[in-house]
C-alpha cells in the first residue's frame, strides 16, 4: 500500500512539473490608422523576453508582411532588422531579458477607417504603455 501511495504521489509530481515552463501565447493588436502610409506601425502593448527568444506569428487579419522589434528605451540599440512574416511560418528574434520592445509591422491603410490586425507572441511578458 505504501508503494502505491508513493507511486501516485510521484505521478502527481511529474504531472505538476510537466506544466511548468510552458510558454504562454499572447495576442497583440496593432491598429493601422486610416490613410496611413508609414513604413511601420507599432503596437500599443510592449513586450519583454522571459527567455532568450521571442517568437512572433501572424494572427487574425494579417497577411504577408515584415515585422520588427523597436526598443522602448532610447538608450538600447535596436540591432533588429525587419524580418519577413507569413501566415503559418513564425519568426524568432534573439532577445535580452529585461529589454522592452514594441512590435512593428509594415502595413499601409489607404481606406477611410482604421484597421486592426493581430500577431501572436510567445516567450514574453506584456505590458501596456
Amino acid at each position: 500500500m505504501k508503494k502505491l501511495i508513493a507511486l501516485v504521489l510521484a505521478f502527481v509530481c511529474v504531472l505538476a512539473l510537466a506544466g511548468c515552463g510552458k510558454s504562454e501565447t499572447y495576442t497583440i493588436s496593432i491598429t493601422v490608422p486610416a490613410g496611413s502610409t508609414e513604413a511601420f506601425v507599432y503596437s500599443d502593448e510592449e513586450i519583454s523576453a522571459i527567455g532568450k527568444k521571442i517568437t512572433i506569428s501572424s494572427g487574425e487579419g494579417l497577411g504577408d508582411t515584415e515585422v520588427l522589434l523597436s526598443p522602448v528605451n532610447e538608450n538600447v540599440e535596436t540591432g533588429y532588422v525587419a524580418t519577413y512574416l507569413t501566415p503559418g511560418m513564425p519568426v524568432e528574434f534573439d532577445a535580452v531579458k529585461g529589454d522592452w520592445f514594441k512590435i512593428g509591422i509594415s502595413m499601409q491603410n489607404d481606406t477611410d477607417t482604421d484597421k486592426t490586425v493581430y500577431v501572436e507572441v510567445e516567450g514574453v511578458e506584456v505590458r501596456i504603455e
